[in-house]
Formats: C-alpha cells, sequence, structure tokens
C-alpha cells in the first residue's frame, strides 16, 4: 500500500513537472512571438520614414483594409483631412502606408533641416543642452501663456532606444513635470514615469527619471501642470539613456503649444487639392464596393 502511494505520488510529480515545464516553454514562444512582432513594427516604422525623408511622427492610426487599396507601402504625400477610417482629430501631414498602419509625419525631413530654430520652439529642446544659466531664455522651449493650461511636450529620436532614464533640462521655474509616456511601435502610449519633479523649487535643474520598467521607443512625451508651477516652464534638452549608459537626444519636437511665432510652411495647394480628391475618390470606390458585396451576399 505504501509502495502504491509513493508511486502515485512521484507520477504526480512528474506530470506535474511536465505541465510546469510545457507552461514554461508557452511563455516563452509567447515572449518570443511578442518580440518578433515589435520588431517588425520597428522595422516598419524605419520604413515609413522612407529613407528619412519624413520625421515627427505626430499620429499612428491601423486601418489594415486599406492594404486592398494601397498595397503593403504607399508614399501617400500631404493630406490635410482630419478624420479617416473611423479616427477623428487627425492632424495634417505626410502620410505613408506601412501596412496595417498609416503613419502620419509634420516635416519632410530636408524642409526642417532648412528652418532655423525660432526663439521658444520646440524645436529648441531637441539636441544637447545649450542654456547653461536660468532664466526666460529663448534657446529653451516655453508655452504660449505661463500658467494657461496643462502643457505637453513630445520628443522624437533618431532610433528606438531601450529608456531606462529620462533627463529633463528645466531651465526656467522648473517643477511643473508630473508624468512621462513613451509610445510603443504599434503607436501605443505608455506611461513610464509618475510622480512630484525632482527639480521643484530649484532655478535650474536636471530631473534624472528612472524607467522602472524600461521599454524600447523612439517617442516620448512629457506632461507639465504648468499652471500649479507660476511662470514660464522652460525645457531646454530631454535625453534619454539606455542600459549601456548611452545618452540619445531628440531629433524633433512638437509641443501642446509654444512662444514661438508659427512655423512658416510653403502650402503646396495644387498637391494638397489633388492628394484630397484621390482620398475621396478612393473613399468612395470602397464604400460603393461594401454596398455591392452587402448586397450580392443579401441576394444569394
Amino acid at each position: 500500500m505504501q509502495r502504491a502511494t509513493t508511486s502515485a505520488l512521484t507520477a504526480a510529480g512528474l506530470v506535474a513537472g511536465v505541465a510546469l515545464l510545457l507552461g514554461l516553454n508557452a511563455a516563452d514562444q509567447a515572449d518570443k512571438t511578442k518580440a518578433d512582432e515589435e520588431k517588425k513594427q520597428f522595422a516598419d516604422l524605419k520604413k515609413a520614414t522612407v529613407d528619412g525623408k519624413y520625421q515627427m511622427l505626430l499620429r499612428q492610426i491601423k486601418v489594415p483594409d486599406d492594404k486592398d487599396s494601397y498595397g503593403d507601402f504607399n508614399d501617400y504625400g500631404l493630406f490635410g483631412g482630419n478624420s479617416y477610417a473611423g479616427f477623428d482629430d487627425l492632424p495634417k501631414g505626410y502620410w505613408v502606408y506601412v501596412a496595417p498602419y498609416w503613419y502620419i509625419w509634420r516635416d519632410q525631413s530636408a524642409d526642417a533641416a532648412q528652418r532655423p530654430k525660432r526663439a521658444w520652439g520646440p524645436e529648441q529642446a531637441t539636441g544637447k543642452p545649450d542654456t547653461d544659466m536660468a532664466g526666460d531664455i529663448q534657446t529653451a522651449w516655453a508655452s504660449a501663456t505661463p500658467d494657461g493650461q496643462e502643457e505637453w511636450l513630445m520628443l522624437e529620436y533618431a532610433e528606438p532606444v531601450l529608456v531606462k532614464e529620462v533627463h529633463v533640462y528645466e531651465t526656467y521655474n522648473p517643477g511643473a513635470l508630473t508624468r512621462v509616456t513613451a509610445f510603443k511601435a504599434d503607436g501605443s502610449e505608455v506611461e513610464i514615469w509618475k510622480g512630484k519633479d525632482p527639480s521643484a523649487g530649484k532655478d535650474i535643474g536636471i530631473s534624472v527619471l528612472e524607467v522602472k520598467k524600461p521599454l524600447y521607443s523612439a517617442r516620448i512625451k512629457l506632461y507639465l501642470d504648468s499652471p500649479n508651477v507660476p511662470g514660464w516652464n522652460e525645457i531646454d534638452a530631454v535625453g534619454i539613456k539606455d542600459g549601456q549608459g548611452k545618452m540619445s537626444w531628440a531629433v524633433a519636437a512638437e509641443a501642446s503649444s509654444t512662444f514661438a511665432q508659427p512655423q512658416q510652411v510653403p502650402e503646396r495647394d495644387a498637391e494638397r487639392r489633388i492628394r484630397q480628391l484621390e482620398r475621396e475618390v478612393r473613399d468612395l470606390k470602397a464604400q460603393i464596393k461594401r454596398l455591392e458585396d452587402m448586397l450580392d451576399k443579401k441576394d444569394k
């Protein structure tokens, strides 16, 4: 009887062990699949720049059905519509399709490179720090008003980086920073830090923010509670440090508002109108096809 019980327990242990190993293998396989998918998505993001033709990604939307109309890749160009495929409040920009996503870019890189940095524009937060003293200095980004609303600053980097630390160079009235997010390869926004600004109360400061769950990203976004920290809360640079201690600096930036003068961007009216008409024609054709398919199903 004792021997039978021992044998049964041993068999049960073996079964449990095998089940555990199978579970671990399944989890490992799931992690590998997820990592492979993320790697492909980052490769698609790079492809969507069209060999560096575009920069400053403003929005990424998933429209898998457009593969039928646009193929796996389409450098569509400038489009000013603010609604498409069920997505609203879309920014004007240069659209590139890499199935299944549309990528909406703010700038053509060549044009952006020729434009000078505006005083207090968000582009002042790109590159290495260049404001070495506290004060209302035009080599840092400043919002449109000192305390009128909560603000945000989004930074784009040349390559995806494993974000382990975020270094924020605050040069005037530090302390408004409340949270930081990062954008994953699929365009989703993930919070990577939240808390009290380490530079609060200082005249000038470098807020070093540790990311507890590092992730790969090429874009991060800073959120500032500007109304609760009187005066302009100016930011000179934002670096991200990876696991090897290498620092990367932003190559492009966008903000909720800016004290800078509006950017003078040449408007290509003819191109814009042609693109808009092409999009409207494609949309109408797609709607007609859907209606025809519905009628065919109804007849059957």
